[in-house]
């Protein structure tokens, strides 16, 4: 058949436009929402969300050329070909199907984060036209057993169902052996943790191993056989490497990355944060000496690299930070990341610490009171503020008895000073 009479012909060449236009004008608002700037696994991780509509409609496509095939009995027309010799070109505009779909996504997804520095991660394209491949396939095979008007809509019904549902089961891992769980990634201080994808490419590749099996082989028990073993495989395999991941499957970003410059501080930051760095540099060594000013002790790095060794602070990794989102970063990176192990053993009344304690140092470092207002609430700042006409010495002893509450589970957080005993220290 020439391929002009496969494209004129094909389902798929029918439902490229109305694909396109679905995942521009519908899906849109979805992808884009959290997509981290500049940050190319950020742009097309979320690109990712789209496979849970492509696929079903490659499968759809396909079950309907499946089952022409099998009306047309064209099979039998040529006989001495390989159903699989048959099937691909039915398959291609198929193939093209998705590879259009998924384009559109990614389009939306990089147009939004405009990523400018490094390479794209093609691993992730990869694993998408996989996929895309194996639900074609699939669904092939199922139009060839089934009427058309039962394999179309079952191929779409239970394409969408093994894409998207997995996400809302348990265990979690399973989610990422069918879409590869990047639709969440990633922050600039984050990469995706590849064995989520892997597992979602080794099952692929399982099912599209297991539908050549079918189209080629002609002994109904050898043909039993290699199917079994090579689903079989897949599973195997994908459970595997997806087993023990959390929901979002991510790793630490390499420390080796970052680009740091100064002296006390020496502030360290993503290379996507270039254009901004002299704003973030300068604000925060402005909140650290401030910082220190008030009696307090800041290490003499400040870093984005969430795993910040000794002598080093953790302070934040923003995409499109402002000069008040720096300083609140380097203020509350003082107080610890999570609460102490106790706290899964009983009480932890120092967690109303937290707050009003996060807000005095972010105040303290400079940040602007509107901004913690709107992000802590009105009556933390308040407290906060209150702190702050106290005395030095005052100031302190109140952070150190919150610090000391935060990592125990016995101290209770200091109460805020009265009306009249601020009046007292003026």
């Amino acid at each position: 058949m020439l391929w002009r009479t496969v494209l004129r012909s094909s389902s798929a060449t029918w439902l490229a436009p109305l694909l396109a236009a679905f995942v521009a004008l519908l899906l849109a608002d979805d992808l884009t929402a959290g997509v981290t700037p500049g940050y190319w696994p950020g742009a097309l991780g979320h690109a990712n969300f789209a496979l849970h509509f492509v696929a079903p409609a490659c499968a759809t496509a396909s079950a309907w050329e499946g089952s022409r095939l099998t009306r047309g009995n064209v099979t039998h027309w040529a006989p001495t070909r390989s159903g699989l010799t048959i099937a691909l070109p039915l398959l291609a505009p198929v193939f093209v199907l998705g590879a259009v779909g998924m384009a559109v996504a990614a389009a939306l997804t990089i147009s939004t984060g405009q990523p400018d520095i490094g390479t794209p991660p093609v691993g992730v394209v990869l694993v998408w036209l996989v996929v895309l491949a194996a639900h074609s396939f699939a669904g092939f095979l199922l139009g060839r057993r089934m009427p058309l008007v039962v394999a179309a809509p079952l191929a779409l019904i239970l394409s969408f169902v093994l894409t998207a549902y997995p996400a809302a089961m348990e265990p979690l891992w399973l989610r990422h052996m069918v879409t590869g769980g990047m639709s969440a990634c990633c922050s600039l201080s984050q990469t995706p943790d590849w064995r989520a994808a892997a597992s979602a490419l080794v099952l692929a590749l399982g099912v599209i191993a297991a539908a050549v099996v079918v189209l080629t082989v002609l002994a109904r028990r050898v043909r039993t056989v290699l199917v079994t073993v090579a689903l079989v495989a897949g599973l195997a395999g994908s459970g595997w490497l997806a087993y023990g991941l959390p929901a979002d499957p991510v790793n630490a970003r390499p420390a080796d990355q970052l680009q740091c410059a100064g002296d006390n501080p020496r502030v360290c930051l993503w290379p996507e944060l270039s254009q901004q760095a002299d704003m973030i540099r300068a604000n925060a060594a402005e909140a650290g000496k401030r910082l220190q000013q008030a009696g307090l002790t800041v290490p003499t790095e400040l870093t984005m690299e969430s795993q910040a060794g000794p002598g080093a602070l953790f302070i934040g990794s923003w995409p499109k930070p402002t000069a008040s989102q720096v300083r609140s970063g380097v203020g509350t990176a003082l107080l610890p990341s999570e609460p102490p192990a106790c706290d899964e053993r009983g009480p932890f009344p120092g967690a109303d610490a937290y707050t009003p304690t996060a807000v005095w140092l972010a105040l303290t470092a400079g940040a602007d009171p509107q901004d913690l207002a709107r992000r802590y609430g009105e009556p933390e700042t308040a407290v906060a503020t209150s702190i702050l006409r106290l005395p030095r010495s005052q100031q302190l002893a109140w952070f150190e008895h919150n610090s000391k509450a935060l990592r125990d589970c016995t101290t209770h957080p200091a109460a805020a000073p009265s009306p009249r005993a601020q009046e007292t220290s003026r």
